[in-house]
């Protein structure tokens, strides 16, 4: 299915990887039907539950950690701060670079929507045992964390030997 040049364990880790992105796109679809709210986007959700999370950021340091342009994050951050879901906060560390911080309504979105979740979670007929499951966290978190931010995971051979 990938070619010679893959062994079984490469196999198994595509494998993997594939069904990671089957998963995504399918968690989208069913994350947007669960919370019901098409004001509050998938990509609105993740930053709310970035800064619910990490507390609050600056528009780059979000932008950064989403792996999107500064640009393109200060539109969603202007959505939110409209809805009344984040707010804009003075930064000690930096005079023109704002802080992004939840609301007491964003902050109630977001335990909302964890509730929710995790009613949805809960209800599913996993055949899984609780050790399966942690063993699958263990392998896909291993596999982001060996994925270098974008570069190719392989590293170069060096002509010289001093690695």
């Amino acid at each position: 299915m990938f070619g010679s040049a893959v062994d079984r364990r490469g196999t198994a880790v595509l494998q993997v990887m594939e069904e990671a992105v089957a998963l995504h796109l399918r968690l989208r679809v069913v994350t947007d039907r669960l919370h019901g709210r098409s004001e509050l986007t998938s990509v609105c959700r993740g930053v709310l539950r970035d800064l619910a999370r990490l507390g609050p950021r600056t528009v780059p340091q979000l932008a950064r950690r989403r792996h999107c342009s500064r640009q393109h994050l200060q539109a969603l951050i202007n959505r939110l701060v409209a809805d009344g879901m984040a707010e804009l906060a003075t930064n000690p560390d930096h005079r023109r670079s704002r802080l992004v911080q939840l609301t007491d309504r964003g902050r109630d979105a977001i335990e909302a929507m964890w509730r929710r979740e995790a009613e949805l979670a809960t209800s599913l007929p996993i055949g899984s045992s609780e050790d399966e499951v942690a063993t699958a966290l263990r392998v896909l978190r291993e596999l982001r964390h060996l994925l270098p931010e974008g570069s190719p995971a392989v590293k170069e051979q060096s002509n010289d030997d001093t690695d």
